[in-house]
């Protein structure tokens, strides 16, 4: 275990090491500090924000979903690419050209710039909490990953992993904010890509091809080989549809569309849209086949942990260079997506919950810590499953932001108590969801987001009839200005 040991910690210094780098590019603004002074290339942006969306949940995760699932599973993938890319092609260029008029650094200012009425300071509050919450939940998943990887490979206790990456991540946000971040997470992509390449084409070795792979899934079980995914509760369409509201859900993401807003022009949002599916969904589509594969070469009753079977296979199929690739792979998932998320949180505490603060520099480099501290104490002291948890963060983001970022990007009004209602019964609805099971038939995602566009058509329709007189008097008011 020394070769993969040294193999692992030489690329958790390089990604160390270019992170620092971004200190020499820093200018001790806010708007550097959280949004690289609005000067990032398309390219970087588009895989900058792949490596971030590709977190842990990819290589532990998605890992034990596809060993469960087999090759039906594959259209969680397929329909998560697909809603994502649509999604996110309508959105990102007027997020990026009205967060430069707003001058706004945060993504909640962005999504309350359209809510108008009493009550918007109320919902910029709201909003930045829910945000905080989703976004430290997510980055404890990202630590916890990254600590079952250490723990299945040196039997290190589970708390190193967590402390490792927490560490990281501290020390190239402190010092280049996102550049730091954008910057590691390119080259961390190059890196989550090629291991899974490696390991897939080490799978495929190892089974003796494609024909003995799908001859042995059927002879485990005739429904891992079947590509349609009949057998899911709800049937297929529903299993689909529900995962397509997982792509959707991600121009919810604050860690994943600040980036977008980092463009150097809005023009270039449909590029760094192309560059962030290309390596998403390459990312991903290999990820899930590595899972079918591992399905064969590890029976059930070896597993503990379904989520550590990719380490486990690695451990059988690959070379100690290829494990430690592998191990660097799994860590470089989770640093690019918790440095993202821990710089939201941030962006939340700093520009929504204390805007008196918003400017001080140094402020924000101590909110980091605590943020950082406050993830890392979740991954230590909380479950230890990382995707039922990733799911119940991005079910939170997506159901409550969203619907609204659609409607920003078209310029739709949103009145205060509107904003208030959407979330509140978008958020209610994923809770009733996953406690009820019913997202084991459907992702609870797509409820969420479609009973919050409900509620904004029903009060459309109703504020009319119960505030006739409000149009009117709006137009004396502008004119009386």
């Amino acid at each position: 275990m020394s070769g993969v040991l040294i193999i692992f910690l030489l690329f958790l210094a390089v990604f160390l090491a270019i992170g620092l780098l971004s200190a020499f590019k820093r200018q001790k603004t806010s708007e550097d500090y959280l949004l690289a002074s609005r000067d990032v290339p398309p390219s970087v942006v588009g895989l900058s924000a792949a490596s971030s969306t590709a977190s842990g949940f990819a290589f532990t995760g998605i890992v034990g979903f596809g060993y469960t699932m087999g090759f039906g599973g594959i259209w969680m993938m397929i329909a998560t690419v697909i809603g994502g890319f649509l999604s996110v092609k309508l959105v990102s260029r007027p997020l990026r050209t009205h967060t430069q008029r707003l001058k706004t650094s945060c993504f909640t200012g962005f999504l309350t710039s359209s809510i108008e009425g009493k009550g918007v300071r109320g919902v910029r509050l709201l909003i930045a909490l829910i945000t905080l919450v989703a976004v430290v939940l997510y980055a404890a998943a990202q630590l916890t990953a990254g600590s079952k990887a250490l723990n299945v490979l040196f039997g290190w206790h589970y708390d190193a992993g967590a402390i490792i990456g927490a560490v990281i991540v501290l020390l190239y946000c402190m010092a280049g904010g996102i550049r730091a971040s954008i910057w590691t997470d390119v080259a961390q992509s190059f890196v989550m890509i090629g291991a899974i390449f490696a390991m897939l084409f080490a799978c495929l070795s190892y089974v003796g091809g494609w024909g003995n792979l799908m001859g042995a899934l059927s002879a485990i079980d005739p429904t891992l080989d079947n590509f349609w995914p009949s057998y899911a509760k709800g049937g297929a369409f529903a299993f689909i549809g529900g995962w397509f509201f997982l792509g959707v859900a991600l121009v919810g993401f604050p860690h994943v569309m600040v980036r977008f807003m980092s463009l150097r022009h809005g023009k270039d949002a449909n590029s760094a849209t192309n560059w962030y599916f290309a390596g998403y969904g390459l990312f991903y589509l290999s990820a899930y086949m590595v899972a079918v594969c591992t399905r064969v070469i590890l029976p059930p009753e070896v597993l503990f942990d379904k989520e550590l079977a990719l380490l486990e296979t690695a451990e059988i199929v690959a070379p100690f260079y290829l494990v430690g690739l592998v191990l660097a792979g799994v860590f470089a998932s989770t640093i690019s997506t918790a440095d993202s998320l821990i710089l939201s949180g941030t962006a939340s505490i700093s520009q929504d919950i204390m805007r008196r603060q918003k400017d001080n520099y140094l402020f924000l480099k101590i909110v980091t810590f605590l943020v950082t501290a406050v993830a890392l104490l979740i991954a230590i002291f909380g479950t230890k499953e990382v995707f039922s948890l990733v799911l119940l963060a991005v079910s939170i983001m997506g159901a409550a932001f969203a619907p609204i970022v659609f409607l920003r990007a078209f310029n739709q009004k949103i009145y205060a108590g509107e904003a208030y209602v959407m979330i509140v019964v978008a958020l209610a609805t994923v809770v009733i969801w996953r406690h009820f099971g019913w997202n084991t038939t459907i992702y609870e995602a797509m409820p969420g987001i479609l009973s919050a566009f409900l509620i904004y058509i029903l009060l459309r329709f109703i504020r009319p009839i119960t505030c006739p007189q409000r149009k009117k008097t709006g137009k004396k008011k502008s004119v009386a200005k």
